[in-house]
């Protein structure tokens, strides 16, 4: 019988961050923690000893899959001390080394928040290194704290942030605009409130880091207004990230009251990370709201096995078309790499039980792999798909 492959189809990354080359070869402790979430760096006592087979202390499921998927690439020995040996040499030439992950993984765009690493790196130096289609989404917490620093009165900030947001959706191959507010204030957005924000501006502007969520979710309330006039997409961070995200308020269903608001019913809104843990209820709002869509970065490989089991679960309710595919990138290439490749094989385990359960046919099985791989992105993206910063040919 047929099965579902999804091995030649291309994938564009809808959120992930860029990087630079690492100046000097990596420490299997060092690269653990370049794949690692934590904030604070794994404490290993200087007595450690490790059993026969056991893996690299620190390492976790998603790091054991890549390892053992990249032993395999390199044609080594699967333990993280051969693969990091096999990738130093081979990233000496790392733009060589990148565009050869990019290319065996057919990943052929990603959609680059810039906002992290500060200072932003280059665009086109990214593009460059990776060679496939690039796109940014435009951080708005950078663009406040700048601001804060440079306006006096809340009004001239006010202004000039405004100024700051309509400037960067009227730029070339931005595609969007991006809040962090679960990692500051939480979710549960407040109404529009100008007056409260204004009583709030002097201590956001004497420490950036502090919660003003009034003030906060005011900013946010403006995004989505710039992003509903330029016809551009709000790209909210939902869901788990690294140990500074306000863990108890990171649900998407604390933003269903704001995004329910009328006047957002044009607005298109990307729940970045599909809301993991909470991906469920990211999958029943996109159900719901005609103008909301989720991504499984993150989630995607960062569970490792559980990708498996999260895309079934999205699928519960998710309608096919609103859920794209990412990976949230942010050190190495191999993020982006891996992504790809758990997510395939993942997704083809779903797909194939659809197909063994009588629910749907390989051709359908496989036309929905395809669109959450690209042809989402492509129709929810559409009118900004040629302002990539490196453009290249891709069959499909």
């Amino acid at each position: 019988m047929m099965k579902v492959s999804l091995k030649d189809v291309q994938a564009i990354d809808v959120h992930a961050h860029p990087y630079t080359a690492n100046p000097e070869p990596y420490t299997p402790e060092e690269f653990v923690r370049k794949l690692s979430l934590a904030v604070i760096p794994n404490q290993i006592p200087a007595d450690y000893e490790r059993l026969p087979k056991q893996p690299f202390p620190g390492t976790n499921m998603w790091m054991q899959i890549l390892v053992k998927r990249l032993a395999k690439y390199f044609s080594c020995e699967p333990t993280l001390e051969a693969v990091v040996e096999q990738r130093n040499a081979r990233a000496v030439d790392f733009k060589k080394y990148t565009r050869d992950l990019f290319s065996d993984a057919r990943l052929t765009g990603v959609v680059g928040d810039f906002g992290y690493p500060q200072p932003p790196l280059s665009k086109a130096e990214y593009a460059d290194l990776c060679g496939a289609r690039i796109w940014e989404i435009h951080r708005i917490e950078p663009a406040m704290v700048q601001l804060s620093q440079e306006c006096e009165s809340f009004a001239d900030f006010n202004e000039k942030y405004r100024v700051n947001l309509t400037e960067a959706l009227n730029t070339k191959g931005i595609v969007g605009l991006k809040s962090i507010i679960a990692y500051r204030s939480g979710l549960e957005i407040a109404p529009m409130d100008e007056q409260a924000a204004e009583a709030e501006y002097a201590e956001f502007k004497h420490n950036t880091r502090a919660v003003v969520k009034k003030f906060r979710d005011y900013c946010l309330h403006i995004a989505m207004e710039e992003c509903t006039k330029a016809d551009k997409v709000m790209h909210i961070h939902t869901g788990v990230g690294d140990g500074e995200v306000i863990l108890s308020k990171a649900s998407p269903s604390f933003l269903i009251d704001m995004l329910r608001d009328q006047k957002y019913e044009n607005t298109k809104v990307h729940l970045v990370h599909g809301g993991y843990p909470w991906m469920e209820e990211a999958a029943f709002i996109v159900s719901i709201l005609p103008n909301v869509y989720m991504d499984i970065s993150l989630q995607n490989p960062f569970s490792g096995h559980g990708v498996k089991r999260i895309l079934s679960q999205v699928f519960e309710f998710a309608p096919f078309d609103k859920v794209m595919y990412g990976s949230d990138a942010f050190t190495v290439p191999e993020m982006n790499w891996m992504g790809v490749h758990l997510f395939k094989e993942s997704f083809e385990e779903v797909l194939n039980s659809w197909v063994d359960s009588d629910y749907m046919d390989v051709e359908t099985a496989k036309a929905i792999g395809k669109m959450v791989l690209y042809r989402n992105y492509e129709n929810v993206y559409q009118k900004y798909m040629k302002e990539a910063a490196v453009c290249q040919t891709i069959s499909k």
